[in-house]
């Protein structure tokens, strides 16, 4: 489709200047037409390597795959997606034994902020899965869902809250309070469709907090991140001819979409929690980005939101 408009648009551009008198077409009109043109072509064989890049990693064809890309790169020099599939497709011929894996742009975690509270003295840190604390993690979705492993406490916490926050505004974009979890395991919080949606191409930052004692604030357990929407022409493309959620969940991670990815195989462990496959596509993802320690947690149902 994509060639076809490219060829379509050429033509039409060619034919006007055809129609235009010799006097007007000058040699600097001419070369500003055929460099357009060139773009033009540059871009779609980038497109088209990226396509066949996805395609082959759906197939499980690493060397090939990364050949592609490797050309995609070639033609778009420090290209974020071509760099990033280069990044995790080499990741899975390094680790042969894996279905699926993350490689970060610049590693690094986000642990748990220190704290005071009583509830949390002596215990294991609550987690982020997350890949790094170091950049913006990606998503496709305008409404996208974020993980937690929280730890047993050693007293009852008060309660939970989520904070997403437009960088460009003071004002939380969405903010709520869930009731506390009774056991550990991994929660979500997903972004209501009916109240805030992340805008394409606009960075987001995002708090989540154990409150110990709501009188002091300062004893809560706090984590940070950021999160960023962006759109792939390329990449939804191959999401679509993707059936199989494992499928789909291996491109978003190649592409560098690590809420999709996650989110698809949390979804699909949720659905299937005694499915060896999904299990292991689980395990290699967490495994990928040092979060070993979480693998076999349970996913907890997520918490009522308090009014």
């Amino acid at each position: 489709m994509y060639l076809m408009k490219l060829h379509l648009w050429t033509g039409c551009l060619l034919a006007s200047l055809a129609c235009l008198p010799l006097n007007f077409v000058n040699q600097t009109q001419v070369l500003a037409a055929s460099q357009v043109v060139e773009i033009a072509q540059s871009s779609s064989a980038y497109n088209q390597a990226m396509r066949l890049g996805y395609t082959a990693t759906r197939r499980r064809n690493y060397r090939l795959a990364l050949s592609y890309f490797q050309q995609a790169l070639q033609l778009r020099p420090n290209d974020q997606y071509a760099t990033s599939a280069i990044r995790n497709v080499t990741g899975y011929m390094q680790r042969r034994t894996s279905l699926i894996s993350f490689v970060p742009g610049r590693p690094g975690r986000l642990r748990a902020a220190a704290s005071r509270g009583s509830c949390f003295i002596n215990e294991k840190p609550a987690i982020p899965l997350i890949p790094t604390n170091k950049e913006a993690q990606l998503t496709t979705a305008a409404n996208p869902t974020f993980y937690f492993y929280l730890p047993q406490t050693a007293k009852p916490i008060h309660s939970l809250e989520f904070i997403l926050r437009d960088n460009d505004s003071v004002a939380p974009l969405y903010r709520t309070t869930f009731q506390p979890v009774k056991q550990a395991g991994i929660v979500s919080v997903a972004i209501p469709t009916q109240q805030a949606s992340l805008k394409t191409g606009k960075a987001y930052t995002w708090t989540f907090s154990m409150i110990c004692d709501p009188r002091n604030r300062d004893q809560d357990l706090f984590l940070r991140g950021k999160i960023e929407r962006v759109q792939d022409e390329n990449l939804s493309e191959q999401i679509q001819e993707a059936k199989q959620p494992l499928d789909q969940a291996v491109i978003y991670a190649t592409a560098g979409f690590w809420e999709n990815a996650l989110s698809t195989l949390a979804n699909l462990r949720r659905q299937k929690p005694n499915d060896p496959e999904v299990n292991k596509y689980w395990t290699d993802l967490l495994n990928s980005v040092g979060l070993d320690e979480v693998t076999n947690q349970p996913l907890l149902p997520c918490c009522d939101a308090r009014q």
